[in-house]
């Protein structure tokens, strides 16, 4: 494990009142030799990115760079955001005080904010929620209360850019008059009836789906109940 990884690993640990930062930091020192002072900056950094806010004394930019990827890769896109907004407001900051172009810095920080508007379908934006999801199994209890109550109770809203597929009505009336009222996979009768017609609720799946150059047509599809249907996609 490289200096940086363990940082980061000792940062989490504080963060989550595993450790203090003067244990992490002593940590640090004792089995990567790192600078006490430099530790405890390194953790404090970490905990004012999580929570967005700003901070002085910074990173280097591969450093902030690894961070920032850390973030992406354990919890998504909505895992950059404060650390994206903490990132800018030090920026902000340190460039105004000392009268300076923090470049490669801003490039990082670009980066980042390129990352977190790169969501422009739904399937990218349930994977990034769903890889917060894993993120957020792994945590402890402990760190799980700490996000709980740091975060906001009102959720922030993308703009997402879909793809629409002009499907053909009569393959889904062929495919489901062909169900009869039955799963195609499970065979149990559909859970209930539709208020407009009574007819029985069924989902038309792709089984490649359109997205992956599948045919629109009744031998490319199956009739499912929605349990059937989430298992296909998400099972």
């Amino acid at each position: 494990m490289s200096e940086i990884e363990k940082i980061f690993s000792i940062s989490k640990r504080v963060h989550s009142k595993e450790l203090t930062m003067s244990a992490g930091a002593r940590e640090l020192e004792s089995q990567y030799s790192v600078n006490i002072n430099s530790a405890k900056i390194s953790i404090a950094v970490y905990g004012k990115l999580v929570q967005g806010l700003e901070f002085k004394r910074a990173l280097s930019s591969p450093d902030m760079e690894y961070y920032l990827e850390r973030f992406y890769v354990e919890g998504g896109t909505s895992a950059l955001e404060k650390p994206n907004k903490a990132l800018w407001k030090h920026i902000s900051y340190y460039e105004k005080k000392n009268d300076v172009n923090l470049r490669s810095l801003r490039q990082v920080a670009e980066r980042c904010m390129g990352k977190i508007n790169s969501v422009t379908s739904f399937d990218e934006l349930d994977n990034s929620f769903q890889a917060a999801i894993n993120k957020a199994r792994q945590n402890s209890e402990k760190e799980r209360e700490l996000f709980l109550q740091s975060a906001s109770k009102k959720p922030r809203s993308h703009t997402v850019t879909v793809k629409v597929y002009d499907r053909n009505p009569h393959v889904v009336v062929v495919t489901l008059l062909r169900a009869n009222g039955q799963c195609e996979k499970c065979f149990s009768k559909a859970p209930f009836t539709r208020k407009s017609d009574n007819s029985p609720y069924l989902e038309v799946h792709h089984k490649i789906r359109l997205a992956d150059n599948g045919d629109d047509s009744v031998e490319n599809t199956i009739a499912l109940c929605p349990n059937c249907h989430r298992e296909k996609h998400y099972g």
